[in-house]
């Protein structure tokens, strides 16, 4: 009988600004609260370290997967057996250089758009607001082309820089087939940072985001847990609409539930599991393709270890 040796993460101690963690719980990282642990979880601070790591793991035959702020995620109940990556420190970072016409913002791949957008009000930049009350990080907001019903990603990205295992890569956001939540990013590269192009924001700019967060805040259940809306809307049609119109709304399969609030918004009324929102997720697109004959496509992303048995 053939064995094999347990994967082992690689020596990582010269690498600057790394932290690695083992048997991290990810639940608390994702905001539906929902998920087992990563074996290990390898926080980067530094962006000189994040090529020669992609690299160590690679040649360890380890698989990873970014992670930022969790909002777009659901977790596997037993969790990541791999690598997972969180991007901090320089790779968090924002700045500003203003421009006689245009102004460009650099953010890592790890900064929170709460951030970003606290900027672009501080320092009354246009085209950004339209991302108001997004949750996420700069990384995965590209990586989805993330948006409001008032604009999205591809508005103002001017280019995006990729780190693979192979090195980094400039990449111009014309070349990234930016659509309705989607980017073409190759599946082994990780978002290192993002460049904004944005102008000067005339007086009513605070006005539109106060007003995007108000709307959001009236129209979504934000204080309870959840990863956002789950499915991307069918073209010419509302994804809460037809999940409303075939009565689910307030459904519960363990504790999940379709919102009351928003039928989009699948909400953890306390400690729900992976295998419930799977559950959930399967029953909302059956009734509303007998309903309707729409396939609706999940928008939140499966991360982790999925057996066959829960993955419908």
């Amino acid at each position: 009988m053939t064995t094999h040796a347990p994967l082992t993460l690689p020596a990582l101690g010269d690498l600057p600004g790394l932290t690695v963690l083992e048997h991290e719980p990810l639940a608390p990282r994702t905001t539906w609260k929902i998920g087992g642990p990563a074996r290990w979880l390898v926080e980067v601070g530094a962006h000189d370290a994040l090529v020669p790591l992609l690299g160590r793991l690679r040649t360890a035959g380890l698989r990873w997967a970014v992670l930022g702020n969790g909002s777009n995620v659901l977790v596997a109940d037993r969790g990541y057996s791999g690598v997972v990556i969180t991007l901090t420190g320089e790779l968090a970072r924002i700045t500003l250089s203003r421009g006689p016409d245009r102004h460009r913002v650099v953010a890592g791949g790890g900064a929170s758009l709460t951030r970003l957008l606290r900027l672009a009000k501080d320092e009354a930049l246009a085209g950004l607001w339209v991302l108001g009350g997004v949750p996420g990080t700069v990384g995965g907001a590209v990586k989805m082309n993330a948006g409001t019903r008032w604009g999205e990603v591809k508005d103002t990205l001017y280019e995006v820089e990729l780190a693979s295992a192979d090195g980094l890569t400039l990449v111009p956001a014309a070349r990234l087939d930016l659509g309705y939540r989607h980017a073409q990013i190759p599946a082994q590269a990780i978002v290192a940072r993002a460049t904004f192009l944005v102008g000067d924001a005339d007086p009513a700019m605070r006005d539109r985001l106060d007003e995007v967060l108000g709307y959001r805040k009236a129209s979504q259940p934000l204080q309870l847990p959840s990863c956002g809306s789950v499915f991307a809307n069918p073209p010419g049609d509302s994804a809460g609409r037809l999940i409303e119109a075939v009565g689910l709304k307030g459904h519960r399969v363990g504790e999940l539930e379709v919102s009351t609030q928003h039928a989009n918004w699948i909400v953890n009324r306390g400690h729900g599991s992976a295998r419930d929102a799977l559950a959930l997720i399967a029953l909302v697109q059956a009734r509303v393709k007998e309903r309707f004959g729409v396939e609706l496509r999940p928008e939140v992303q499966r991360f982790g270890d999925f057996s066959e048995e829960v993955v419908p």
